[in-house]
């Protein structure tokens, strides 16, 4: 098969996206059809269809054809924003937050657990360095949230035990007062944190967790918290990124940033 054939018709096919030719959600041209349109056989047109696929650009639908991905993308306040809710508690600021966006069945279960400090998370809590987390076990809160009946974000939280051990937070019930507020309250004051976001493609178990069509990667957004030199916890958030863009703000942001950054689409052309 000439690769370069099919590269036309994947061009082709970017292009007419570019302009806007289609919408999200419409039907794009049939194999036969953008042959005929290209001058190149079906097996061709279809592979050329598949490089747009598996570049999360368009989804190939057994029996129904192929269709413009429609990325309609939820804001995740990656940091405080005045008038929204923190999206780390799930009733007051998470489930609304999904539901104003149209969405009517948000839920989220939550797991607690420890574990050894394995070396990812003993390098973000910066275990055996002085000042840092001391203890080999953490403890960890999963929680899953599903939107619709399917799986939507996932966030994982790791405390240093002889922070968060025999505490509130190794309740599995949802913490509506805020991690914050609940290390707050054991004499702990989050002063500051760092961010990393980075995308990478599913594992297959993601793939199918999440429910993602080929091409589309995965937003990961580790935060680690600290008072003064020393982390208090690192929280790792995993979320497609057909579905979630991450707002930040600085200075004094007005109050209808949220509802500004709301109408925003960085899939928009």
């Amino acid at each position: 098969m000439n690769t370069s054939r099919k590269t036309v018709v994947a061009d082709h096919l970017r292009e007419a996206l570019a302009r806007g030719d289609y919408k999200p959600g419409e039907r794009l041209p049939g194999e036969e059809e953008l042959a005929e349109q290209l001058d190149v056989s079906r097996a061709t047109a279809r592979l050329g269809m598949r490089i747009l696929q598996d570049e999360g650009r368009i989804a190939i639908r057994a029996g129904r054809g192929a269709f413009v991905a429609d990325h309609r993308p939820i804001v995740h306040l990656a940091t405080p924003v005045t008038g929204g809710g923190d999206s780390e508690r799930f009733q007051a600021g998470y489930q609304p937050h999904l539901r104003e966006a149209g969405y009517d069945q948000v839920r989220q279960e939550t797991k607690v657990s420890l574990d050894t400090m394995r070396p990812k998370v003993a390098k973000r809590l910066r275990h055996g360095v002085e000042g840092g987390a001391q203890g080999d076990l953490v403890v960890v809160r999963s929680s899953s949230r599903f939107v619709e009946g399917g799986l939507w974000q996932s966030q994982v939280t790791y405390f240093p035990y002889d922070i968060a051990g025999n505490t509130p937070l190794m309740s599995p019930e949802s913490l509506e007062e805020g991690v914050t507020a609940v290390l707050r309250s054991l004499g702990y004051r989050e002063e500051w944190n760092w961010d990393i976001v980075g995308a990478r493609m599913p594992s297959p178990d993601e793939a199918e967790s999440f429910g993602l069509g080929p091409g589309i990667p995965l937003l990961v957004q580790e935060r680690v918290t600290y008072e003064g030199e020393r982390p208090l916890r690192f929280t790792e958030t995993v979320m497609p990124a057909n579905r979630h863009q991450l707002l930040y703000s600085g200075g004094e942001a007005p109050e209808e940033l949220l509802v500004l950054a709301s109408d925003v689409n960085i899939f928009e052309r």
